[in-house]
């Protein structure tokens, strides 16, 4: 039932600013995780619907995407991955933040239901730089570019404006790449496994 009530609010709801239900919502949802009390879990979620359904909250609805995509063994929810995705997805047609960086990484390592697309994911990093000011973004569009991972979109200039203003917002790991693998590129190329857990691991 919560899976259906998501996806619909989904497809069928407009989109408004975020409202501060939704970070009430998961503290109550985690505290019942914590505690093991299915009624302080449902008080969260039926809290997060509320933002998502009357008020038509970003973060609510971001966040219902992640008990959705990761289901609840306490409340006997399963993983649905690929409701999941159909959220996300609507997110990121709207331009929000969080969306575009999630999305984006799943497509530049092929990973969570979805086909590796590495210029989509170039193109979505951008958009959460440029829209949103997102620097941790600007850091993963330096890379993709610098790295050749998109064929003709190495163009010093821009690489150059990306990941100084990561450098600048203090991202952790921007000025060791840059001077690893901007400004001695020709020495070595950098060939993570896996990008999303590769950037979680830098530090400043």
């Amino acid at each position: 039932m919560l899976k259906k009530l998501l996806i619909f609010s989904t497809l069928f709801s407009p989109f408004a600013d975020a409202s501060p239900l939704s970070d009430g919502a998961m503290r109550l949802i985690q505290i019942g995780n914590e505690i093991s009390s299915r009624d302080v879990v449902l008080r969260g979620q039926s809290l997060l619907l509320k933002g998502a359904f009357d008020l038509n909250d970003y973060d609510a609805m971001y966040e219902a995407s992640k008990q959705v995509r990761f289901g609840s063994e306490l409340m006997g929810y399963k993983p649905q991955e690929r409701e999941a995705n159909e959220i996300l997805i609507k997110l990121v047609r709207r331009s929000y933040d969080t969306a575009l960086y999630e999305y984006a990484f799943y497509l530049l390592d092929g990973s969570h239901g979805f086909i590796k697309n590495e210029f989509l994911a170039l193109n979505l990093f951008e958009e959460s730089f440029e829209v949103h000011g997102n620097a941790k973004s600007a850091m993963m569009a330096a890379i993709i570019r610098n790295e050749s991972l998109v064929p003709g979109t190495k163009k010093p200039h821009r690489i150059d404006e990306l990941i100084t203003f990561a450098i600048l917002n203090k991202v952790p790991g921007a000025q060791a790449y840059q001077t690893q693998y901007i400004d001695k590129d020709y020495l070595t190329d950098l060939k993570p496994s896996n990008w999303q857990d590769w950037i979680k691991g830098q530090s400043l």
